[in-house]
């Protein structure tokens, strides 16, 4: 169940990680333009003055950099370079300009330097540590950037590149032209963007405007203007030929092949929205037909406090298998009480013994000793069996201390079998022997599994009914997933809604069945039993006779159980994790505890002067760190004052990868 379970809190986690990423927000956590602005002036000599205004989140940086790559072809040089911060009050407050180059500008100052194959700007945030909001200016002068033809003038200048590592919430823009067209239609424009979440149009004769939304790091934007030639007077790169019918027919091209495949995730989007809305309306139906036609079983007699064993020959792992709904196997956090539990009952069997004992240190240690070379001499159970097995390898393993896969080193000095190993060395060994580990806890699940169906506990039918409601609710998050992670995220599914015409009480309707269908299949999933009466009647009892032991203390009870019968009730205390708060009521309840002769209670001797609990909680511990250890991570270093960002540069594509047309 909590297998099942993790997997659907993964996919859930999943989604909220690319929930992030669509608000380009992942990509730089520390770095994030909540605006950037362009403001170009187009000059009648075929220049452009810009101004770049970054409204920013910093974090741990103390230095930005933007670069722009040559280009003769494009233009024919950026001069006047110059940064300036804005105050919170709004003061506009000017850099200064150190003219050399610097891995770490200092804070409010700046440098725009010539670089040989490109032109560079930076500045210091005096953000090497710490965080917080800035907005900067960024000016500059850009040569020639006008082409010249006989029937136009051409603007084609990309704003940000992809290269640029800064995602942006919004990035807006305005061109003046130098001198109004007749007609505004005289003004064509294209806009370039890969992910279709911008919009660029001419808002007057002078002016052209636009406007990306939600712009993730290393995403392009690029705005190309087909302006009447007559706007600009002269410019170095003037070009004796016709170039608008090119263009038209170059940008047509492209929008014609963006738009197909822009409608093609519109119609993709539309149908997975259909898809969805159908596939929780199949489960909540299912949900209600199972609700109403499943009678959920119930105890024949329910008990409040069941004062015995409730089955003799159960194993603890079983008990703790039935009690905690463990039919689709164990968590690595219950193998350790289920092992340290199994080894209890095994010594109280006779097949291993526990002994106090005294490092060479001086420190307390205990001893586990074999007592048969084979645990079904003294046990039928399989479970048991199981763990002895792993306690017997783990004692053929042992050489020094050091332990490993190769079982030569089974023979001590005199050539006799290693039976005994300390609580230490098993711990070294299971911490070292992972495989065997995650071996042990198969061999358990598929053991204990098959022994409560044969013995008519466990209803295999059940489990699969109950299984299939969980992995229902996989499904459907999955779909949702891929929907929303491979079809650009809301926007285009948003786009398709309205392309189709869907009113968007549709998805609060599906948003609605989505609360319903967690609700319905919870509920349908608690009414589906997974044991039969038989294992219902017998986990309402082990429930009944742990509140026992744990409520001992407080009943008033006329007829105290002989204490010899706890040294076995310590056995599943220990397996429900529950031991030392029994013992702590044994005490209470019985005055002479601490006086017992201990010939004939050695394990609850341990158990009061060695703190075997505490013990075996160790094992436990370190059998669930052997298996979380493979579930990977690692850690990040801050560079503090060394971190900085190249965000952009400014270079032409042959061909933009997708095209936005308005």
């Amino acid at each position: 169940m909590k297998k099942i379970k993790s997997i659907l809190i993964m996919l859930i986690c999943i989604m909220l990680f690319f929930s992030l990423l669509s608000v380009s927000k992942a990509a730089n956590s520390d770095l994030y333009l909540n605006n950037l602005n362009f403001y170009v002036q187009i000059n009648e000599d075929g220049s452009m003055d810009v101004t770049e205004t970054w409204n920013i989140d910093i974090e741990d940086t103390n230095t930005l950099f933007k670069t722009f790559k040559k280009d003769n072809s494009k233009y024919l040089e950026i001069t006047d370079g110059k940064v300036s911060r804005i105050s919170s009050s709004g003061t506009e407050i000017q850099l200064q300009d150190s003219n050399v180059y610097s891995y770490h500008v200092p804070k409010d100052e700046y440098y725009f330097l010539d670089m040989g194959s490109n032109y560079e700007v930076a500045w210091g945030t005096g953000y090497e540590s710490s965080s917080g909001e800035e907005t900067y200016k960024i000016s500059y002068h850009v040569e020639d950037v006008i082409a010249k033809y006989n029937d136009c003038s051409e603007m084609y200048w990309q704003f940000v590149g992809e290269d640029f590592e800064i995602p942006a919430k919004s990035i807006t823009g305005t061109i003046k032209l130098p001198k109004a067209a007749e007609n505004k239609e005289d003004l064509r424009v294209w806009g370039h963007t890969p992910d279709f979440n911008g919009t660029i149009y001419a808002t007057s004769n002078d002016t052209v405007e636009f406007e990306i939304n939600n712009n993730k790091a290393e995403k392009m934007v690029e705005v190309r203007i087909a302006m009447p030639s007559n706007i600009i007077d002269e410019s170095s790169r003037q070009y004796n030929t016709n170039a608008l019918e090119n263009i038209i027919q170059e940008e047509t091209g492209w929008a014609n092949d963006a738009n197909s495949a822009r409608i093609g995730k519109l119609i993709i989007s539309a149908i997975i929205c259909l898809v969805i809305f159908g596939v929780l309306t199949y489960f909540l139906i299912k949900n209600l037909l199972t609700i109403k036609n499943t009678k959920k079983v119930v105890p024949t007699t329910h008990y409040d406090y069941y004062r015995d064993i409730p089955r003799k020959d159960a194993t603890p792992a079983e008990a703790v298998y039935i009690i905690e709904n463990k039919y689709n196997g164990f968590d690595a956090s219950d193998i350790g009480r289920v092992f340290s539990s199994t080894l209890l009952n095994l010594s109280l069997k006779k097949a291993i013994k526990i002994e106090q004992t005294v490092n060479e240190k001086g420190k307390e240690d205990s001893n586990i000793i074999l007592l048969v070379n084979n645990a079904e001499l003294v046990t039928k159970e399989k479970d048991e069996i199981i763990v002895f097995g792993f306690l017997r390898n783990a004692c053929m393993n042992k050489n020094n201390g050091i332990f490993g896969n190769n079982s030569s080193n089974n023979l001590n000095s005199n050539n006799t079998f290693e039976n005994t190993i300390t609580m230490k060395e098993l711990k070294k060994y299971i911490e070292s022997n992972t495989s065997r580990v995650l071996t042990l806890k198969s061999a358990l699940d598929s053991n204990i599994k098959k022994e409560l169906l044969e013995k008519k506990l466990l209803d295999n039918n059940g489990i699969k009914k109950r299984n299939k409601l969980i992995s229902n609710s996989i499904i459907w998050f999955f779909i949702i997933f891929f929907g929303y992670v491979f079809l650009d995220y809301q926007q285009v599914i948003t786009e398709s809604i309205k392309s189709i015409g869907i009113p968007w009480y549709v998805i609060v309707i599906m948003i609605i069945l989505v609360i319903i269908d967690l609700i319905t299949g919870s509920i349908a999933k608690n009414k589906i039993s997974v044991y039969t009466q038989e294992g219902v009647d017998e986990q309402d009892k082990w429930e009944a006779f742990k509140k026992y032991m744990e409520d001992f203390s407080l009943l008033k009870e006329k007829d105290i159980p002989d204490l010899v019968l706890w040294e076995k009730f310590l056995v599943y205390a220990t397996a429900f994790g529950i031991s030392e708060k029994v013992i702590k009521g044994l005490k209470v309840v019985y005055p002479d505890y601490d006086n017992l002769d201990y010939s004939i209670y050695p394990n609850m001797y341990i158990f009061m002067h060695m703190d075997f609990a505490r013990s075996f909680n160790s094992v436990s511990n370190s059998m669930s760190s052997t298996f979380s250890s493979g579930s990977g991570g690692g850690g990040g270093f801050s560079g503090g004052g060394g971190r900085r960002r190249r965000p952009a540069v400014v270079e032409e594509e042959d061909k933009p990868p997708l095209l936005q047309l308005v």
